[in-house]
């Protein structure tokens, strides 16, 4: 028996092959990164709206400040000011610290004004808003 000759079967071209793995890579890397900027803002805004207790604690011993004995309303209202002041009624507060620096380090203090009482009571019905 004659041998026979062996067939070479020609080399087949090079076939693209689709490849994704960087657009998933890069998704899987987008998803991940707005996944975390949504816990990041969940959790800043489950912080903020709890109070902070020292605040919390202050609120409630400036509403029940008693104006009518008005050393101890002042020296109060100073002290407890502070917890509840915010950016944006720092400046109300340091003028209102600054008017009532009369009413401060006296043996006898003559009654609170009207109009100071009043801006004292805005400045705390202010801090309960926010």
């Amino acid at each position: 028996m004659p041998e026979q000759p062996l067939k070479l079967r020609d080399i087949r071209p090079i076939v693209d092959v689709p490849d994704h793995s960087l657009w998933l890579f890069a998704a899987l890397i987008a998803g991940a990164l707005l996944l975390l900027a949504v816990l990041v803002l969940w959790f800043l805004r489950r912080r903020k709206k709890r109070l902070d207790p020292r605040r919390e604690e202050a609120l409630r011993r400036l509403n029940s400040l008693d104006f009518t004995d008005t050393k101890s309303a002042v020296y109060d209202f100073s002290l407890l000011g502070h917890y509840v002041a915010t950016p944006e009624t720092e400046s109300t507060f340091r003028e209102l610290l600054a008017a009532l620096e009369i009413y401060k380090f006296k043996k006898e203090v003559p009654p609170l004004d009207a109009a100071l009482k009043a801006k004292m009571q805005e400045f705390i019905r202010e801090a309960r808003r926010g």
